[in-house]
């Protein structure tokens, strides 16, 4: 007996078609099988290292220093936004002491956090003053109306140094407006003598700030109070 190609074609596609919901339920059911294994591994990983980093810390406090271990100190000066790094003096007066001992030298409740590298104990700490170079430098600046020497270089405010009795008024308007945004170099001394001359004649009762201004820009009267 002879079947039409038609009926075939007809009683097998229902067959065919019936596999695909299985094949996309298997899919799905394997995709989140997947996504929670990773999620329960990365939650054991990380509570495994938390663990295994806290205990490794409380050991290496009893530790002794290894000779040869550089030890740095690096110090950042958020006022002058500049890092100094300096290097321990005599390290190798720490090797066989404990770590524990050394961090009493930098308290964390002084700001010092310290990092580990091969061969290497690094200190840091974040201080809200100039940096050593900065607070060495002055620059002139307007407060209160007088010409003031400020601490820092230009563009730096680290506090008035102190103020003269040379009145900003005195000043040519282009150097007032230089005082005023706080970048006048102090050791320019020709700025100054402009600065000088600028002042009226008649003004009398400043000639001796004038050549106290002069001392100070030359040098000389810079730390007398």
């Amino acid at each position: 007996m002879n079947i039409p190609e038609k009926i075939i074609k007809t009683k097998e596609s229902p067959r065919g078609t019936s596999l695909v919901p299985i094949f996309i339920i298997l899919y799905c059911l394997a995709f989140t099988l997947t996504y929670l294994g990773v999620i329960v591994y990365d939650r054991l990983s990380v509570e495994n290292t938390e663990t295994l980093t806290k205990y490794t810390q409380e050991e290496l406090l009893d530790r002794p220093i290894a000779p040869g271990v550089a030890i740095y100190m690096k110090t950042t000066y958020a006022i002058s936004q500049e890092t100094v790094t300096e290097a321990l003096e005599r390290p190798y007066d720490w090797a066989g002491r404990s770590f524990r001992e050394l961090l009493q030298r930098f308290p964390e409740k002084e700001g010092w956090q310290w990092e580990l590298r091969p061969g290497q104990i690094i200190f840091h700490r974040t201080v809200p003053t100039l940096s050593p170079d900065d607070a060495s430098q002055r620059h002139l600046g307007i407060v209160e109306g007088v010409i003031a020497i400020i601490i820092g270089p230009p563009g730096i405010y680290g506090g008035v140094d102190r103020l003269t009795q040379i009145e900003a008024q005195h000043l040519p308007e282009a150097l007032r407006r230089i005082a005023e945004s706080g970048w006048l170099a102090w050791n320019d001394e020709e700025i100054l003598y402009q600065i000088l001359d600028g002042m009226d004649e008649s003004n009398r009762p400043f000639e001796q700030d004038s050549m106290d201004a002069r001392r100070i820009l030359n040098g000389e009267g810079f730390l007398r109070n």
